[in-house]
């Protein structure tokens, strides 16, 4: 039996084969970039936890959410607004962001570079860069302010004020 990461990869592999003899479809790109997408937004598939800012668990910490370091670490996107998740009204009006630390466009640009493409090197860049944070949206519009999609380092998001546990805090 499969699990969800390497189903992932072994989807993503022949699209990424196309793209290295088809460099200008970008059908097939938007494709990839969903699929990597789709495959960040599940801890559970890496066995790690979401990281997150500390403005988000002392958000989480003020607005009284029971265990919220867990939640912090164990809530997916889509179950943000969800009674056992981070209790927002609504994904849109909320005040948690999920974050890709290291950009989707970024991870999309790895895979591209790939000289051997396979299961194997496509799974090492999905396992290497899982890095997705929640942070508040306040964090997140500094954040794009200044760095949509490039690389963040530790220090970038340190010298921008953002302090993201076992990242750069």
């Amino acid at each position: 039996m499969h699990n969800k990461l390497t189903l992932y990869c072994q989807t993503l592999e022949p699209l990424l084969k196309w793209v290295s003899e088809n460099p200008d479809d970008k059908d097939v790109k938007y494709m990839i970039t969903r699929i990597i997408r789709m495959s960040l937004d599940d801890p559970s598939i890496f066995g790690r936890p979401f990281l997150y800012s500390l403005g988000a668990l002392e958000e989480a910490n003020k607005r009284g959410l029971p265990n919220a370091e867990h939640r912090l670490q164990w809530t997916r996107w889509k179950s943000q607004d969800h009674k056992s998740g981070l209790q927002e009204e609504s994904r849109k009006g909320g005040v948690f962001h999920q974050e890709h630390i290291i950009p989707v466009s970024q991870i999309a640009k790895m895979m591209y570079e790939l000289e051997y493409i396979n299961t194997n090197s496509i799974r090492d860049i999905l396992e290497n860069n899982f890095k997705v944070a929640w942070i508040l949206k306040t964090e997140q519009k500094a954040l794009d302010s200044v760095n949509r999609s490039g690389m963040r380092t530790p220090e970038f998001l340190t010298a921008i004020g953002i302090y993201i546990k076992d990242f750069n805090c």
